[in-house]
C-alpha cells in the first residue's frame, strides 16, 4: 500500500498539469467546444479531490469545515470572471489592435506556451503587487484567509482581486493579438494551475518544484507565521526567480491550520457576502501573511 501512495504522490501533478491541462491543449487545437474543456475541466477537479483523500497532505483539510459552500460560489464567480475577460477579444480583432504582432504561424502548441508564459508574468506581477499595496491588499486577503488549503481555494479571490489579476495577464495578449483559439483554453489551463497549486494531496515533483508553482512551492506563500510575500508565480517560479521572491525549504511547509490565515485577524469573515464587504468594510494595516 505505501508502495502505491508513493507512485500516487509522483502521478497526481504531471496527471493534473500534464495529463487533463495537455487534454485542454489539444481540445483547444481541434476546435472543441467549451462544453468539452469544462467537461475536461471538472474531471480534473474530481481527480484532485479523488487524490487528496488517498495520499492527503494533510487528513484534518479534507473535512467540510462550513466553508465548503462558499468556496464554490467563490469558485463559480472566479471562472466566470475568467471567461468574461476573453468577451473583448472580438472587439480587439475589429479593431484590429495586435494585428500582426502575434506569431499566428507558429505551431499551436508553441502560441500556447508563449500565452501562458505571458499571463504567467503579468499575473504574477499583478499578485506580487496585491502584497505591497494596501488597497490591493484588503482585496486579495480574502484569498489569504482560510485556515486549510485544498483544491477550491485556487478559486477562492474577491472579484475585484480577481479583476485585477485578470486585466494584469490578459491585456498584454490581447494587446499582442492573441487569437481566439489560443485564448479561449487559458481561463482552463489558469484553473488547472490553481488546483496544482492549492491541492491537499502530498504530491512529490523533485526538481521540476524549482521551475513549476506547484502546491509544494506555493504552501509556502500561505503560510501564516513567517514571510507569505513569496512564490507569486501561477505556472511557473520564473518570476520568482527573476525577481528574487522564490522559496523552499524541504520539510517547512505548512501542514496545520494555526500555520495558515491571516496573523492579526482572526475575526476576519467566513461567509461569502461577507467576505465581499469585508475590504470595503475596514482600513487596516496589511497583516503578515
Amino acid at each position: 500500500m505505501q508502495y502505491v501512495k508513493r507512485m500516487l504522490a509522483w502521478l497526481t501533478w504531471p496527471v493534473l498539469l500534464f495529463g487533463f491541462g495537455g487534454a485542454i491543449v489539444v481540445a483547444g487545437s481541434q476546435g472543441a467546444s467549451v462544453v468539452v474543456m469544462l467537461m475536461i475541466l471538472i474531471a480534473a477537479v474530481l481527480f484532485c479531490f479523488v487524490m487528496e483523500r488517498l495520499i492527503p497532505w494533510q487528513r484534518d483539510w479534507n473535512r467540510n469545515q462550513g466553508d465548503a459552500g462558499r468556496d464554490i460560489l467563490h469558485a463559480m464567480v472566479s471562472l466566470t470572471l475568467n471567461r468574461a475577460s476573453l468577451w473583448l477579444l472580438p472587439l480587439f480583432a475589429a479593431l484590429a489592435i495586435g494585428g500582426g504582432i502575434w506569431p499566428q504561424h507558429w505551431p499551436y502548441l508553441f502560441q500556447v506556451l508563449l500565452a501562458v508564459l505571458i499571463l504567467d508574468t503579468g499575473m504574477a506581477m499583478a499578485h506580487h503587487a496585491s502584497h505591497r499595496l494596501l488597497w490591493l491588499w484588503r482585496f486579495h486577503a480574502v484569498h489569504h484567509s482560510p485556515r486549510r488549503l485544498y483544491g477550491f481555494n485556487g478559486l477562492m479571490k474577491h472579484p475585484v482581486h480577481q479583476s485585477v489579476e485578470a486585466t494584469a495577464g490578459v491585456l498584454p495578449l490581447l494587446l499582442l493579438g492573441i487569437p481566439l483559439n489560443v485564448a479561449i483554453i487559458l481561463p482552463f489551463l489558469a484553473s488547472i494551475a490553481l488546483l496544482c497549486q492549492h491541492t491537499n494531496a502530498d504530491i512529490r515533483t523533485g526538481i521540476f518544484r524549482y521551475l513549476f508553482a506547484n502546491a509544494e512551492i506555493h504552501r509556502f506563500h500561505h503560510r501564516r507565521h513567517g514571510d507569505g510575500d513569496i512564490n507569486f508565480g501561477l505556472f511557473t517560479t520564473l518570476y520568482d526567480h527573476l525577481v528574487g521572491t522564490f522559496h523552499y525549504q524541504p520539510g517547512k511547509a505548512p501542514r496545520t491550520s494555526e500555520e495558515l490565515g491571516l496573523r492579526q485577524q482572526e475575526d476576519y469573515p467566513v461567509s461569502y457576502l461577507a467576505q465581499l464587504r469585508e475590504p470595503f468594510r475596514r482600513n487596516k494595516q496589511k497583516p503578515v501573511s
